[in-house]
């Protein structure tokens, strides 16, 4: 899994040359159309992108960057490790980990100890 983790790190950090920069900021738009927004998803992860190379490469520091752009950079870093934050609820992980714990197929009794345990 680290491989994985550091391949997917270099190969996101391998830019061109044109792109190893940290980007201007811009100012935010007042309201974004929805087809815009897919784009500016995308703008803001390319910025993250870069802006961690820059960091990581000693080009740039944590102090020129606004909170928002921190917040990029490292929710880019946690993702492209691997570290992505559990969205899943409390009860759900809860009934997943006990399913891989009881390798995968629970049986009938299994699945009311389950809904025992990880009751709310």
């Amino acid at each position: 899994m680290r491989t994985f983790a550091a391949a997917a790190l270099m190969l996101a950090l391998a830019l061109p040359a044109h792109a190893q920069t940290i980007t201007a900021r811009t100012p935010p738009a007042a309201q974004p159309t929805p087809d815009a927004q897919p784009q500016q998803e995308l703008d803001r992860i390319a910025r993250a992108r870069d802006n961690l190379a820059a960091l990581l490469d000693g080009r740039g520091s944590v102090a020129e960057l606004t909170p928002q752009e921190l917040q990029d950079v490292i929710a880019f870093d946690a993702r492209v490790r691997g570290n992505a934050t559990d969205a899943r609820p409390t009860r759900q992980r809860c009934v997943d980990n006990e399913v891989r714990r009881l390798g995968g197929r629970p049986s009938q009794l299994d699945w009311q100890v389950i809904r025992l345990k990880c009751r709310d």
